[in-house]
């Protein structure tokens, strides 16, 4: 890469971050209790809150974790982009009762629903919090390793001082205007991807002519070797399910659409709808440009798997340079919109995340706890928790070897294990009741706790996806052999929408 290829890149890059930065200073003028600082709730118009939605979830993962996958074990993961399609399903199953929520109680928090459908059950607060806590650090951790990778890939940075320097910016923009500056830099972030997704998409058929050209090249490369690293194109990279077991690949095609529904990114978003008739509006928004995103993680990852069969590159040594591979080949329109792209995805992921982090720590255990803070002081406790959770999680991000798709599959699937007992079943079965959601919350967080320790599950099965059925299965069994929860009547009408 020229140096004056790299010189346009960063700078596109750090403005890209500049703009986020003044987008939150400027947000947090619209701060005006701890609902609108912790929630959001109620502010926003369809189109803004969609393309947040699609930034927070299409995050790093999706840009470079999938691609990395779909070059490592082929098309297994190309399952994923049928998550776009679960978006709508999520605010038409889910939506207009998370939204109705905020309309019968103060909502600022998954905490606050929980208080809401639970009558202020500490238990299931407590380790719905916990659970979340966990697998929002590990989801953030993949977006900083991202982001890290990306400015050490292009100046030689050590990734320490690249997470600082990109997410150190974030961690204090977020600091000032909470989750309104966060839901702001998202939408700008999300309108990024979009249209690096629509620029890339363009460059892909350029260059390979088709994803029929990308199918005979992968088909007749057999091995290639350069550099000491050797890449194997064996027909399983083209059938179906990839070179994973089959089971693997069936797990992750279902872990995106019901996750999807459950995600935190998600049911946030829901509740910081202004106009609860925009629900449809905002679902389309969300699924179109979460499409665009999706289409452009499969033609970066086919791309460079073109370019590698036909030689025009070396194989990769990681598949987390999947993408970055294909845009330094495609030249520097590519180059200048992946990048970014790819910044844009963490930062607009990880400020969603960060933000829920300090919102546990600051609001939702110490509530549980029994503890009653006032929400100016709530305010200022989140705005230190944000900033010292950045910390750690830069830390933690650059200590860990797992490729990015692995670290966010692990968040991925132990939010869904938070959330599913405690707001999907609880929201859509109205015999679901306490006890029920406070075994599947208790079982959940004790068994992901078991599983990030290191315990083996047998099969071959995800462990997060035995973490996730079994919790459900607990709620649903301990409901069915226990008093059903009585309901008051703006409950049930929420729960009958």
């Amino acid at each position: 890469m020229s140096t004056l290829a790299k010189t346009l890149i960063v700078s596109f890059s750090f403005l890209m971050i500049v703009v986020s930065f003044l987008i939150g200073w400027w947000a947090k003028r619209k701060v005006t209790s701890s609902e609108a600082y912790f929630g959001s709730t109620g502010m926003f118009g369809p189109f803004t809150v969609g393309l947040s939605s699609t930034a927070a979830v299409a995050s790093a993962f999706a840009l470079v974790g999938v691609p990395g996958l779909l070059y490592s074990t082929g098309n297994g993961m190309t399952f994923w982009m049928l998550s776009s399609a679960a978006f709508a399903m999520a605010y038409m199953i889910l939506g207009k009762k998370v939204r109705a929520m905020a309309e019968i109680g103060k909502v600022a928090s998954l905490g606050d629903l929980s208080d809401l459908r639970y009558n202020n059950n500490k238990v299931i607060k407590i380790t719905m919090s916990l659970t979340l806590f966990i697998g929002c650090i590990a989801y953030l951790a993949a977006q900083i390793k991202a982001g890290s990778e990306l400015f050490g890939h292009l100046l030689g940075w050590d990734p320490l001082l690249a997470g600082f320097v990109i997410f150190g910016v974030l961690a204090v923009y977020m600091a000032i205007s909470g989750e309104v500056g966060g839901l702001l830099t998202q939408a700008f972030q999300g309108l990024v991807m979009v249209v690096a997704g629509i620029v890339i998409v363009v460059v892909f058929f350029n260059i390979t002519g088709g994803f029929g050209e990308v199918l005979k090249a992968v088909s007749q490369a057999g091995e290639v070797t350069a550099n000491g690293i050797t890449k194997e194109f064996s027909p399983d990279i083209l059938n179906a399910w990839g070179s994973m077991p089959r089971v693997v690949s069936m797990t992750w095609m279902l872990i995106p659409i019901l996750g999807t529904v459950g995600q935190p990114q998600v049911i946030t978003r829901m509740y910081a709808l202004k106009d609860p008739r925009d629900m449809p509006k905002m679902g389309l928004y969300t699924a179109i440009s979460h499409t665009m995103v999706g289409l452009l993680t499969i033609v970066v990852s086919n791309g460079a798997l073109y370019l590698v069969a036909t030689g025009k590159i070396a194989p990769l040594e990681n598949g987390d340079r999947a993408i970055y591979a294909f845009a330094d080949y495609a030249g520097i329109v590519a180059q200048l919109f992946v990048y970014a792209g790819v910044l844009a995805a963490a930062m607009s992921s990880a400020s969603l995340f960060l933000s829920i982090c300090s919102t546990v720590v600051s609001r939702d255990i110490p509530d549980a706890l029994g503890f009653k803070v006032e929400p100016e002081k709530q305010v200022r406790i989140s705005r230190i928790s944000m900033l010292v959770l950045g910390v750690i999680s830069i830390v933690f991000s650059v200590t860990q070897g797992e490729m990015v798709g692995i670290l966010g599959t692990f968040g991925w699937g132990t939010l869904m294990s938070a959330t599913f007992p405690v707001f999907v079943l609880g929201l859509l079965w109205n015999k679901a009741n306490e006890k029920g959601v406070m075994w599947g919350s208790i079982v959940g967080l004790i068994l992901n706790i078991i599983s990030f320790a290191g315990f083996k599950w047998p099969g071959a099965l995800p462990w997060y996806f035995n973490v996730v059925s079994i919790s459900i299965a607990v709620t649903v069994v301990v409901s069915l052999l226990t008093k059903e929860q009585v309901l008051n009547k703006k409950l049930e009408a929420v729960i009958d929408l």
